[in-house]
């Protein structure tokens, strides 16, 4: 049993915890209010720079009617949305929400636009990491008014399968199609050829197919043993080390690098590569401290055994033991659990496994 000590830290973390998210997504808010406006006044002062984001071919005139719907629905919205979540307003959820939804209206037809034309996919990388970042703050905010950057989940595993397999298509076609084209095309650009070599194509979706299923396996994994999914505002409230996890900690972000790897090698692109290198440093030293705080504050020395027992990114087979031990330690269903983002960024003990194993 907690003694009201314990009982007291966790419930003032999970009060600074919800403040820190709460501005999270009010900051948010704001930035992407003012981006949009100062984006649209770009375009007016420099209209060459529209080349970057309408088909060549297409007038300039059809560009601007999406102005309106912008500064009527997605500045003025993400500016009153951003107030209400400051105030706590009770309608600060369906405000939040309504955005997200709005973002990503003018975004599917910007993707539309560049898969039709095979132009313009620098803005359509800008609109959906809008739209994507739009509805992160979304599930970071929730729906019952308590923000939180981690909450646990209990759900069936059918349930938490399809919830997986959703956000798994959305990350794919953000990070593994459309910002790859953009990236490709700014390259273009800027004069950099594609490189190109023997086999090159058999090899880079040979890598992309394995790195996917990877991918797959760990996200059933999670869905069907944790009942829960990848997403950290949506985690599993068990602490997950069989199929993929027995290898390595998290398998996921191997499969995606992998996957990112495989695309720019398809391509031909230095600058997709480099972009998914760019991507395991920033999972490495901002998300990983995040979730490891996370991990070790809900399962406690279970997971300090498997983070010591399981390499980070080069995987090893561990012990048959190891889900014995470890597979016991679950949360009550269903529980929300935060740590204060201060506390969770705190130097690790001289005794914390190595980081880069």
């Amino acid at each position: 049993m907690e003694s009201p000590t314990t009982i007291s830290r966790q419930q003032n973390a999970t009060v600074s915890d919800g403040e820190w998210a709460r501005r999270i997504v009010a900051g948010y808010l704001v930035v992407q209010a003012a981006s949009t406006l100062l984006w649209w006044g770009m375009l007016i002062l420099f209209p060459a720079s529209i080349r970057w984001f309408w088909p060549e071919r297409w007038p300039v005139e059809s560009l601007w009617v999406f102005g309106l719907a912008d500064g009527g629905l997605i500045v003025a919205g993400s500016a009153l949305a951003a107030l209400l979540v400051m105030r706590q307003s009770a309608w600060a959820s369906i405000a939040v929400w309504s955005v997200a939804a709005t973002v990503w209206y003018p975004t599917l037809v910007c993707v539309a636009v560049s898969a039709w034309t095979g132009e313009a996919w620098v803005g359509s990388s800008l609109m959906i990491s809008m739209a994507g970042l739009s509805l992160a703050m979304a599930t970071i905010h929730g729906r019952d008014g308590q923000p939180a950057t981690i909450r646990t989940t209990c759900m069936l595993p059918r349930r938490a399968i399809v919830c997986t397999l959703a956000q798994t298509a959305i990350f794919w076609s953000t990070f593994l199609w459309v910002l790859p084209m953009g990236l490709l095309e700014w390259q273009l650009a800027m004069g950099v050829i594609r490189f190109q070599h023997p086999l090159q194509e058999p090899v880079a979706i040979g890598g992309f197919l394995v790195a996917s299923a990877l991918g797959l396996w760990s996200g059933i994994s999670m869905s069907v043993r944790g009942q829960g999914t990848p997403l950290p505002t949506a985690t599993a409230s068990k602490l997950v080390v069989e199929g993929p996890y027995r290898l390595v900690r998290n398998p996921m972000a191997v499969a995606g690098i992998g996957q990112g790897i495989a695309v720019g090698w398809y391509l031909g692109s230095w600058f997709v590569i480099a972009y998914a290198f760019t991507g395991a440093v920033v999972w490495h030293l901002l998300v990983r401290p995040v979730e490891e705080r996370d991990l070790k504050l809900r399962f406690g020395e279970d997971y300090l055994r498997y983070q010591n027992e399981v390499a980070l990114w080069v995987p090893r087979w561990p012990g048959a033991h190891l889900a014995s031990r470890t597979t016991l330690m679950r949360l009550p269903c269903p529980s929300q659990i935060s740590v204060d983002a201060v506390d969770r960024f705190k130097p690790e003990s001289p005794s914390a496994p190595q980081e880069w194993r």
